[in-house]
């Protein structure tokens, strides 16, 4: 087997190897172009940082009134509210974006706040950079992790950045009494609808219970009209069978006298005698057939003929049979007690049913509970003023310094790449 002989072929590889001392001695013949860019990047780093505006945080903290600052709102108007309910709706307006975009439109605040914008951008567009600036925390009580919902606020926190402090400390101090402004025009508005909204609904049913008062008192006097007529019927009746019992005694009794007349007259008997003396003056009582067996009665021919005539004649002229019956003069005075009922005179003349409606007391006293409140809450504040917005002069942006010293940085290495860049080409051309 032949023994071959094999070349061994080496490959010189380049050197990758940097070597610092060519790397600095490039970097100091390009010297110029690292102090031009680094001094450049220095400067423009500064005229940025100049040229960026001052942002300005500006805050303000609200607080639970006190309790003499609401006293107005409870007492002259909503007596259920308290200091912590009211400074929770006053909460909620603060945080409303209608409530703040009509505070910036009345106000014209887009152009005091955004002067630079009003001719680059819109309206919806001002607003949008104001919401983000705008911001509202609860402060105290703090809200506990596992709770879903924040607390009802006993201390806020208002915030906004803006350009111009003295703009952005006039905006957060106006709002927050502008806010307490038309929540008191609200609740009198709404106050005054409901109050009328009660009073008008209490007057329905005073109405109604006076309305049902009168028909009930309609109602009585028909009913004792109706009763007291069928009273009058009966005691006419009774008079009337009064009456005919009258005529049919005083016939009875007429016959009594006509047939006492007639026998006195046949007696002989003119005037009035006992039985005794008519015994004794007529012998011929005996052989009569007149049988008188009682001395005890006197009978009515003894009253002799001319009282009989007398008395038949007195009967028979008599004009007013009523005036001889007792019992018609009470049923007469019965009968126009009941004609002239003064309970049904006392319902008939009565124009006030007032006194009769035993509801009504309570509902007029609802009624005057309700004209009482004026809903007047002049010098009333749904908030106390922890710490009132102020111009402290620090903005909060840019870093100036920050900005300076990081274009700083990056002018300085952009200026070391350029350099080694420019140093690796100028020695491919001497190459």
């Amino acid at each position: 087997m032949d023994n071959k002989k094999l070349d061994v072929i080496e490959y010189k590889q380049p050197d990758d190897e940097i070597d610092l001392f060519e790397l600095f001695s490039s970097l100091a013949q390009q010297w110029r172009w690292v102090v031009g860019i680094t001094v450049t990047g220095v400067l423009l780093s500064i005229a940025i940082a100049l040229l960026i505006p001052k942002q300005y945080k500006v805050s303000t903290q609200v607080a639970v009134p006190n309790a003499a600052d609401v006293a107005a709102v409870i007492t002259r108007g909503y007596d259920k509210q308290t200091a912590k309910s009211l400074f929770l709706d006053y909460y909620q307006n603060l945080k409303s974006t209608e409530e703040l975009r009509q505070f910036v439109k009345d106000g014209g605040w887009l152009e005091k706040l955004y002067p630079e914008k009003v001719n680059n951008a819109s309206e919806d567009e001002m607003l949008a950079s104001l919401s983000d600036g705008f911001s509202i925390a609860i402060l105290a009580p703090i809200k506990e992790k596992d709770k879903a919902n924040d607390p009802a606020p006993d201390l806020l926190t208002m915030n906004l950045w803006g350009n111009d402090e003295q703009v952005v400390v006039d905006f957060l101090n106006d709002y927050v009494i502008e806010i307490n402004n038309r929540m008191l025009d609200k609740l009198r508005l709404n106050g005054q609808l409901t109050k009328e909204f009660k009073v008008e609904k209490i007057q329905a049913e005073i109405a109604l219970l006076r309305n049902n008062a009168k028909k009930v008192r309609l109602l009585a006097i028909q009913k004792q009209e109706s009763a007291n007529k069928e009273k009058i019927e009966k005691l006419e009746q009774e008079v009337r069978l009064l009456t005919a019992k009258y005529d049919l005694d005083t016939q009875a009794h007429l016959s009594n006298l006509k047939e006492a007349l007639a026998l006195a007259e046949t007696m002989g008997v003119k005037t009035p005698k006992t039985i005794e003396s008519f015994e004794k003056n007529n012998s011929k009582a005996k052989s009569t057939d007149i049988n008188i067996t009682t001395k005890s009665r006197q009978d009515l021919f003894l009253m002799g003929s001319d009282y009989l005539k007398s008395r038949i004649n007195i009967i028979e002229s008599r004009q007013n049979k009523e005036a001889y019956i007792k019992e018609i003069a009470a049923l007469k005075k019965q009968i126009d007690e009941t004609k002239n009922d003064v309970h049904i005179a006392a319902l008939k003349s009565r124009t006030n049913d007032d006194p009769y409606i035993t509801e009504l007391p309570a509902l007029l006293q609802q009624v005057d509970k309700l004209q009482a409140l004026t809903f007047n809450f002049s010098g009333a504040k749904l908030y106390r003023l922890d710490k009132k917005a102020s111009i402290v002069g620090k903005a909060e942006k840019p870093k100036r310094a920050l900005i300076v010293a990081a274009g700083s940085i990056l002018a300085f290495f952009i200026a070391v790449f350029v350099a080694l860049i420019m140093g690796v080409v100028k020695r491919r051309k001497e190459g």
